[in-house]
């Protein structure tokens, strides 16, 4: 398969037909591998293989809804990421590489380390535990980061006694000098490239195309391990001290147009995404946004893309494991604010989601009324603790109804609407064909008991699908945080 030839390749010549559509695939890690001991001092890798269990798709699915389907295991082929010195191998930002059916090993590195013995180490460890990891210990490539950018190789067992990877025989370099956040690295032309190298070389030739976006993350994601950002926006990881000591978590930041050039301070929308997804999920509703800011039809605002647990309902868990809620009021929003020119204050700051994201957005909004001004909800999970799949429930919620109602978004209208009413900008958005157009008319039939300021929409055509909703509706939906915002005409 590997034929030992010089291969200096161009970009231009690597770019790989795509042979497939992309589709939507999911990841597994195990972490903290030990590929190396010497006395007390031990080396570590993270595995990320393709695969996994996966939640159902949405939360509040009905009942003719199918779980997100784990791969079917298999032997995939290796590459070895090795960062530069220090750096550190959690998150790695070639973890999308298992979308396109690659093992990735991310390696800890540091200046002591000789990276070919690093590499014989890593293939070594590979190649014992094969079948357990799902590798395939014939197939290894290596991806390292160099002064001048990046070195792609494909690697054998003969290459052990090389002194320096550069030296290997079948190998492609990647310009991008200075590129500390890897944004070069994850450019579509450099991705092709080194995706169409490492193919032609350890999979003859096959291809599975797979959009980094909308790669699944595993359950207890707090920090995405796909670090491939919505286009606009960044990467970032922020600490959390909710969860203990030297915890992280991590957020997509889009910055309006003139940000970096203004001394201007920007109101703030944080989105949260729905059931089994992730922080990237938003990719479609910031360029709509990117676009009505453009136009004038929405202010210049920051969106943030909060990375929420994939089945955390954006509540703290009944057992105190799992505090999503906490992470974002007490961790997240103060980091933003201190970080970015935010206006803090509640005016200025709005929240939205879809699905369970409507739903986390409605808890969040309505539990804390002094921090949020404006609460979007769209086609939020409005469902009820017996009629919800258990699976889905007792991660947050456990085996306690009580605790479920407590923190349903129509309890905690009912507990706060004093605080609610008449200062909040409430927006509900749903489909009519949509399951949850029922549930979600009985929430606007509270809120009008109780004389809070909020519109309904129903867009005719849409069923449970965040494109469909904001496409057919009657009218501009961006205008909502003109007005929510008090810019608005």
């Amino acid at each position: 398969m590997k034929k030992l030839i010089v291969s200096i390749i161009l970009a231009a010549e690597s770019l790989s037909v795509f042979s497939q559509p992309p589709v939507k695939a999911s990841l597994q890690i195990s972490r903290d591998l030990v590929y190396f001991s010497q006395g007390d001092i031990k080396y570590y890798f993270d595995l990320y293989v393709p695969g996994g269990e996966g939640m159902p798709s949405g939360i509040g699915i009905d009942s003719r809804s199918k779980p997100h389907e784990a791969s079917k295991p298999g032997q995939y082929p290796v590459i070895i990421w090795i960062p530069k010195a220090g750096a550190p191998r959690f998150p790695c930002p070639v973890a999308s590489l298992t979308g396109n059916g690659y093992a990735v090993a991310s390696v800890d590195h540091n200046t002591d380390m000789d990276v070919i013995k690093t590499v014989t180490r890593i293939s070594g460890f590979l190649k014992g535990n094969a079948q357990k990891y799902q590798s395939d210990p014939r197939n290894v490539g290596v991806l390292m980061q160099v002064d001048r950018g990046y070195l792609a190789v494909i690697w054998e067992d003969g290459l052990k006694r090389l002194e320096l990877l550069s030296d290997a025989p079948v190998r492609i370099g990647i310009s991008a000098p200075g590129d500390k956040d890897y944004t070069m690295l994850q450019q579509p032309v450099n991705s092709k490239t080194l995706i169409g190298f490492f193919d032609r070389h350890l999979r003859d030739g096959n291809h599975s195309e797979c959009d980094p976006l909308k790669i699944s993350c595993p359950a207890d994601s707090w920090i995405d391990p796909v670090t491939n950002a919505i286009p606009g926006t960044t990467y970032e990881l922020f600490p959390t001290p909710s969860r203990g000591k030297k915890t992280q978590g991590s957020y997509l930041v889009y910055l309006p147009e003139g940000y970096a050039h203004s001394e201007k301070r920007y109101p703030v929308i944080y989105w949260l995404h729905g059931g089994n997804g992730n922080a990237r999920e938003g990719w479609w509703m910031c360029a709509r946004m990117a676009d009505a800011m453009k136009k004038g039809r929405m202010p210049p605002t920051i969106i943030v893309f909060v990375q929420g647990l994939p089945a955390g309902w954006y509540c703290n868990s009944a057992d105190s494991t799992k505090p999503v809620e906490d992470v974002i009021i007490r961790d997240l929003v103060p980091h933003i604010d201190a970080v970015y020119r935010t206006i803090d204050k509640r005016e200025a700051r709005g929240i939205e989601g879809m699905s369970m994201g409507g739903y986390g957005a409605l808890h969040l909004g309505f539990k804390y009324p002094d921090l949020f001004g404006a609460v979007s909800a769209i086609a939020p999970s409005l469902t009820t603790f017996s009629g919800e799949k258990k699976e889905i429930i007792i991660p947050t919620f456990g085996t306690d109804s009580a605790y479920f109602i407590q923190n349903h978004p129509s309890s905690l209208l009912r507990a706060n609407s004093g605080l609610i009413r008449n200062r909040t900008q409430i927006r509900l958005l749903v489909g009519d064909k949509d399951f949850l157009l029922d549930a979600v008319s009985g929430l606007e039939r509270q809120l009008t008991d109780l004389k809070a300021n909020h519109i309904c929409l129903v867009a005719k055509g849409a069923s449970h699908d965040y494109s469909q909703v904001i496409d057919k509706l009657e009218t501009d939906p961006f205008i909502f945080w003109a007005t929510a915002f008090g810019t608005g005409k």
